[in-house]
């Protein structure tokens, strides 16, 4: 981008429409925080640069032009302003909120109302500008008033009726998908339809919500059916003990997927002819361990008194081979 020097974009001389507006009276607050500088004023395209330094100065309001110069339009706008074939910045605004014929707000050849109050919208360059400053007014939609028309200037100071019913009709019907000629019998079977329209949705809504109810307490009874399955079993095969059981089935409520794989963990409790079996081959296996060691390996692992208390005859066969005798009883 390239920045050129202070642009003045409004002072309070009288356009060639006849009126004038006052700097003090202008709310920039707008115009500051969208800065967007366009080109003849077309919104529909793209901003050519931005507006930064925004000020009033006296009766004047300036900015500092700053150019987009990766955009064709800037770049070429900005060399024609450095070249001096442009030269004409014009402010864009709103209707304005205060006029005044006071003879203090007057000048002479001044044929219509001071603008006290108004609120700045954008600004541009432009080719042609109205007076030195240029000026151009949008209404409540966003369009441009043609100040050109004598009648527009005119209606353009009836702040009493800017924004009178119709107007406000007219953002009514849009809402309703009417057309801007839609008659009062219209909109209002327009406004009954939605009305009712509510009301059977209000009604499908609650009808849905109870499906919706009715099916989590479903689920939750079954899970709960589940739950007490589950721990009953645990029970049974001793994972858990009875006291715990309400304990865990209000582990079941809080996270039931969570609880239901703890539980599945747990190891469950050997019977006695699980656990007598299991004694029979750990001693299976400790008697052919026994058999296979000699005396030296069983004295240096601890097993010779085992072997004595619990198999004497293998002991007195140990012994023999190791000292040639037997033991003494």
């Amino acid at each position: 981008m390239t920045k050129i020097k202070s642009v003045v974009l409004h002072d309070e001389t009288i356009n060639t429409h006849g009126f004038r507006m006052l700097t003090a009276g202008g709310d920039l607050s707008e115009f500051i925080k969208n800065p967007v500088m366009l080109l003849n004023h077309d919104d529909w395209s793209l901003p050519i640069g931005r507006w930064e330094n925004i000020r009033k100065e006296g009766t004047e309001i300036l900015a500092d032009p700053v150019f987009d110069l990766k955009d064709d339009r800037g770049k070429v706008v900005a060399q024609k302003i450095e070249d001096g074939f442009l030269r004409a910045a014009s402010i864009g605004a709103w209707p304005p909120t205060e006029t005044s014929t006071e003879p203090q707000h007057m000048l002479p050849g001044q044929k219509h109302p001071t603008v006290t109050k108004w609120k700045a919208r954008e600004a541009s360059f432009t080719t042609i500008g109205a007076n030195h400053n240029a000026l151009v007014f949008y209404d409540a939609k966003g369009e441009k008033i043609d100040l050109t028309d004598p009648a527009q200037v005119l209606k353009l100071f009836d702040i009493k009726n800017q924004f009178k019913t119709e107007n406000k009709m007219s953002v009514l019907n849009a809402i309703l998908k009417l057309a801007d000629t839609a008659t009062e019998q219209e909109r209002a079977n327009a406004v009954n339809a939605v009305l009712e329209l509510n009301v059977q949705l209000t009604d499908a809504n609650a009808k849905l919500q109870k499906k919706i109810t009715d099916q989590e307490e479903a689920d939750k009874a079954a899970r709960k059916a589940e739950a007490i399955v589950l721990t009953d079993a645990a029970v049974l095969d001793g994972r858990i003990n009875a006291p715990a059981k309400e304990q865990w089935i209000k582990m079941f409520d809080g996270d039931f997927d969570t609880t239901k794989t703890i539980l599945e963990g747990l190891p469950k409790r050997k019977s006695v002819k699980e656990m007598i079996d299991q004694q029979n081959r750990e001693g299976q296996t400790n008697l052919s361990d026994l058999q296979k060691a000699s005396w030296d390996e069983l004295d240096k692992s601890g097993k010779l008194v085992n072997l004595r208390d619990n198999h004497p005859d293998l002991y007195k066969e140990k012994y023999k081979a190791k000292f040639g005798v037997e033991p003494k009883e």
